[in-house]
């Protein structure tokens, strides 16, 4: 397992920000982007990942792949997400793009918090425990600087405080 961090923090030491980045940065932004990259983000992130690991070269932001057991279904289900760092943790937001509602994987988190990321090239398995409330500003902030659009859409989410969890390796 040590060897598989290892390995990731080399990765992240090798992101760079890339035009993609700064066209992310703003176009990432707006709704409609919003609208079809969660219909499509989830379709064409975990093939390029799982292959080419395209994904933090291109975008030049930190993404994973985190597998759940469907809360209600017992399936497993894989979602490519952006995350912060937390010591050995690593930090993931259920934003949802701003929508209203959670996103499925939070809810299968809640259910089941053992689970699988794979960032890298490197599987690791996980346990995960929601933030501190008194850690939330602070690593939700992490992930505002991190990508902007994240302030955007808490703005939209009617409310709804997205739910965030830190992931440890198990």
């Amino acid at each position: 397992m040590t060897d598989s961090l290892e390995k990731i923090a080399a990765a992240e030491a090798r992101l760079r920000a890339t035009p993609m980045t700064r066209a992310l940065r703003v176009i990432g932004r707006t709704r409609l982007f919003a609208r079809v990259y969660r219909v499509l983000g989830p379709m064409i992130d975990p093939w390029l990942m799982r292959r080419t690991n395209l994904i933090g070269r291109l975008y030049g932001l930190p993404a994973l792949l985190l597998t759940t057991v469907g809360a209600k279904s017992g399936a497993r289900r894989t979602s490519p997400l952006l995350y912060v760092r937390e010591g050995a943790a690593f930090a993931v937001v259920g934003t949802n793009f701003g929508q209203s509602h959670h996103p499925a994987w939070t809810a299968n988190l809640l259910a089941n918090p053992n689970a699988e990321i794979e960032v890298w090239s490197q599987h690791v398995n996980v346990h995960a425990e929601p933030a501190p409330p008194q850690d939330w500003d602070r690593l939700f902030d992490r992930f505002v600087e991190m990508y902007p659009g994240y302030r955007d859409y808490l703005g939209r989410c009617g409310g709804r405080k997205p739910r965030l969890f830190l992931l440890r390796p198990a």
